[in-house]
Formats: structure tokens, sequence, C-alpha cells
């Protein structure tokens, strides 16, 4: 089994059923609290990684010293193919540590959206798990450029690059299969004032009667993804 490393930049944005699943798979993770002064790890400090959301940009590197050593990490671990996910935050870190531009984007993306898959992404052996279209949770004002030899993997109306896989094993996603409900309700609670910029008719309050059923559907998707990406680096468990 495989040991995890699982950067997370804000107190509420977890791994949530990601970790849970590679736990019950017998894999063993470590919460790297970077928000609450742990850390950059090294590049062999685990098998695997990833790189979860929060609400800073990636540029934010005076406001957030662990920002730049954290890039260079992932610029480091992505050219190795090591096993790597970048969610939200995570995948924009992806795309600027292997030299592509990130940049905000209005109005965002908050609350439940349609991402369709490219060619390649039905092809794909995670992304070819979720349906054409597939709804997804997403909470996020930024954007990011493909980097060079990224193949795209899904897009939205809105934002034309919601995934792309670098090599074998690193995978950035920009929309969030992995939450909670509960995990919502506390960025609804520590983020609220990012939900006044929104569109009156995109309102979050609108998701409110099915955003329940919506992330326990998606959590499903999620977990046959995650064992799918820790097939490629556990050989004796079977993708499924």
């Amino acid at each position: 089994m495989a040991s995890i490393g699982i950067l997370q930049h804000f107190w509420c944005e977890g791994a949530d059923v990601l970790e849970e699943t590679l736990l019950e798979d017998g894999h063993r993770t470590t919460l790297v609290k970077l928000w609450d002064g742990d850390p950059v790890p090294g590049d062999r400090d685990f098998e695997a990684w990833l790189v979860m959301g929060g609400p800073m940009n990636v540029d934010e590197t005076d406001r957030y010293a662990y920002l730049m050593p954290e890039r260079e990490l992932i610029g480091r671990l992505a050219r190795a193919d090591r096993p790597l996910i970048g969610v939200c935050l995570g995948a924009q870190l992806i795309a600027r540590a292997c030299g592509a531009r990130v940049y905000p984007r209005r109005p965002r993306e908050i609350g439940l959206f349609e991402v369709s898959l490219t060619s390649a992404g039905g092809c794909d052996p995670l992304f070819s798990l979720l349906g054409n279209p597939q709804e997804v949770f997403q909470w996020h004002g930024d954007t990011f450029d493909l980097p060079p030899a990224a193949v795209h993997l899904a897009r939205s109306r809105r934002f034309e690059h919601q995934a792309f896989r670098l090599g074998r094993r690193v995978y950035a996603i920009q929309f969030h299969l992995e939450c909670r409900p509960s995990t919502v309700a506390d960025i609804q609670a520590v983020c609220g004032a990012e939900l006044a910029e929104l569109p009156p008719e995109e309102g979050f309050d609108q998701w409110g009667p099915r955003l329940t059923a919506a992330l326990n559907d998606q959590q499903v998707i999620a977990m046959k993804m995650v064992r799918r990406w820790s097939a490629m680096f556990d050989p004796p468990r079977s993708a499924r």
C-alpha cells in the first residue's frame, strides 16, 4: 500500500471522500496542514499526492510563504510523472507550476454546473467514468491555460479548461467531486462574501433543494476515479 501526502491550504477544504476511499483500501495518508504552518514536504516523503483547494490565488506568494516552495515541489513531481491529483486550487497550482497562466474570470462558477468531456476525456481511464455531460459542484473564480503537453479532458460553458492530464498519472481537476455536504456548508460559511458577486439568476440558494443528493451522486464517481488512479501506483489492486 502507498503513502499519500495531502497538501491542504485551508482548514475546511480537505480530501473528503478521496481520502476516505484510499484509507478504506489500505493506503496511508498524511495531512500536511500548510495553512497551519506545516512545512512543504520533500519529493520523496510520499509515494503519491493530493493537492486540495483554498481561497488564495496561486501567485499570492507574498501572503502565503509556502506557495512558492509548494509550486516548485509540484513542478518536480509533475515532470517525473509522480502520482498527483490537484483539485480546484490544486489544479491551478499544477498548471502554474508547469508553465501555464492562472488568472481570474468572472462571473465565478459557484454551485452545480455541467462539464462536458473532450474526445481525450472520453477515453481517459479516470474521466471516462463521468457522464457527458456531467453535473459537478464548483466553487472558483480563477481559471488556467493548459501547460505544454497537457491533455485537455473537460470543459464547461463558461470555463474552457476544467481538467487536464500530464503524463499518465498527474491530473488537474478544477471542480469538486470529493466534497461532503458538511464541507460545502463550511465553505459557504467562511467564503460567503463571494456569493454576493454572483448574477441574480445564479444565487447559491437555488441549489439547496437538491445539493445534498447531487453531492452524494458525484462522490460515487470520485470513489471510482481515485481507485483507478491508485491502481496506477499500486499494481496488486485492480481498477474498479
